[in-house]
């Protein structure tokens, strides 16, 4: 299946669990990087909020990809609120993310660069 054909969730709200939801606030491919490039939207008033790895793997989940090609570029909560924002990438192979990624991020990850 064509990558860019796992689109047409934006603007589309999830349930993550624990009270979390999730909403798609802008989703596009990246012909050039050959990457999906996502921007979230997190309600999560009676909880924390949510780590790059429970992101991680609900982005995963819901394009069916391996949770090791996705990688949550920044998480930022906002203040007085139960909610966050979140920047997203979803690659199609670990050698190409590994090839754009900067080092920290792969650290970040436990990847050896």
């Amino acid at each position: 299946m064509a990558f860019e054909l796992k689109l047409g969730n934006q603007g589309k709200s999830f349930s993550m669990g624990e009270g979390v939801t999730v909403t798609i606030v802008k989703e596009w491919y990246n012909k050039l990087i050959d990457r999906l490039e996502l921007d979230l939207h997190f309600d999560h008033i009676t909880t924390g909020t949510p780590s790059r790895t429970q992101v991680r793997d609900f982005v995963a989940k819901l394009y069916g990809v391996d949770p090791k090609l996705v990688v949550v570029k920044k998480i930022l909560g906002e203040y007085g609120r139960g909610a966050s924002r979140a920047h997203v990438h979803v690659y199609r192979s670990f050698d190409r993310l590994k090839l754009i990624e900067p080092k920290y991020i792969l650290k970040r990850m436990g990847i050896e660069a």
